[in-house]
């Protein structure tokens, strides 16, 4: 055995102490508190934007001690970010996967068989910041931010801010990676509302004291995304690449396929109601919300039924396959449509909600979404 794969599997049986699951829905745990930890690469620059850092404890103020400390969060955070990238420079994709859970399971099958066993992609993680939630219960969660640099060979582009959330169940279980996704160029979330002792305000997933309830975000946000500018709920949501862009991207591919190639074509999004959803309140009275969407687009040649309605002319006509879906389609065997192509992608982002008197509307301020599915026959 090589030194990377003993590396590996040292960090994996570590990681084993501080990484795992946590089923249904997260806690609705009161309060997180803020950790920008100066010693130990918890800089805080490339965190939650425009949280304030903590203040000095009060005991008094506090009902009783956290489940979860910021510092064993932060080396949570920092053994992830270490044994996620050992084990897959060593290729040890099973290792890797039970490091996540939720929408980020088949997000990470994604990223590292898209790569198709050449050398993964590596990064810097700079300015970690955790936000810790004082909780209780048996199911527990965590956010964090971290400043990523570089790529391959560093060549990926400038430093992005990645969000992350992580669950576990029981107080000595394992943590893993439920969601992680990036700040979109130039965004920044809202700022955290803290009280005296730096602890922010998780919100329950029917919060009603916000514009949107999370549980609402996903439904809203994919009908924006199919209905555009002229659906009911388009003044609700900002425009934007991942909202009124995704109608455009639609409308236009109907058109096109239509015309050129005699298909028929249509894309739905779907909340995920098996997959958490994560909100802290924001210091506007608003919130900052994590959640995943599903994307699953048609490309139908033939009416079948219970399929949608698809064109005759259609039959057995090529159409190239996505190079992001190359890893599940043979972009030979499976160029040829002769029923239906069907490519489904996992996407998680991360929204700014304002207060519910306000009356504008919500913003999306991160995105990471891969192609997780797909058939063709």
């Amino acid at each position: 055995m090589n030194g990377v794969v003993r590396s590996a599997l040292a960090l994996a049986l570590l990681a084993s102490t501080v990484l795992a699951c946590s089923g249904g829905e997260p806690p609705r745990a009161p309060a997180a508190a803020v950790s920008t930890m100066p010693g130990d690469g918890h800089g805080g620059q490339g965190g939650w934007q425009g949280a304030s850092p903590a203040p000095s404890p009060s005991p008094s103020a506090s009902p009783s001690p956290p489940a979860l400390t910021l510092k064993d969060a932060s080396r949570a955070l920092d053994t992830f970010l270490e044994t996620d990238e050992v084990l897959r420079a060593a290729h040890a994709d099973r290792w890797v996967y039970q490091l996540t859970q939720d929408g980020q399971r088949p997000i990470t099958i994604a990223e590292i068989r898209t790569q198709g066993g050449r050398r993964p992609v590596r990064y810097r993680w700079d300015h970690r910041t955790v936000l810790v939630p004082r909780q209780s219960g048996a199911a527990q969660w965590f956010a964090a931010t971290a400043e990523r640099h570089g790529g391959q060979d560093g060549k990926q582009g400038g430093p992005r801010i990645g969000v992350f959330v992580f669950v576990r169940q029981g107080q000595d279980g394992p943590w893993r990676n439920s969601f992680a996704s990036l700040l979109n160029s130039g965004e920044k979330p809202p700022a955290v509302e803290l009280d005296a002792e730096g602890y922010a305000t998780s919100l329950g997933s029917r919060d009603s004291s916000v514009a949107i309830s999370p549980n609402l975000m996903g439904p809203l946000h994919a009908t924006v995304a199919e209905e555009g500018p002229k659906g009911y709920a388009s003044g609700l949501i900002a425009p934007g690449p991942q909202t009124t862009g995704f109608y455009d991207q639609i409308s236009r591919t109907k058109a096109q396929l239509k015309n050129d190639d005699c298909m028929a074509y249509e894309s739905i999004f779907a909340s995920t109601p098996n997959y958490p959803i994560f909100a802290l309140r924001a210091r506007d009275g608003g919130a900052l919300t994590m959640y995943t969407l599903i994307r699953t687009s048609s490309w139908i040649t033939s009416a079948q039924p219970g399929q949608g309605q698809g064109i005759k002319c259609g039959e057995g006509r090529p159409l190239a396959v996505p190079a992001a879906a190359r890893w599940l389609l043979s972009p030979t065997k499976d160029l040829f449509i002769h029923q239906k192509r069907q490519i489904v992608e996992t996407q998680q982002y991360v929204s700014a909600v304002p207060p519910k008197a306000s009356t504008a509307p919500v913003h999306v301020v991160g995105y990471q979404g891969l192609v997780t599915g797909g058939f063709n026959r």
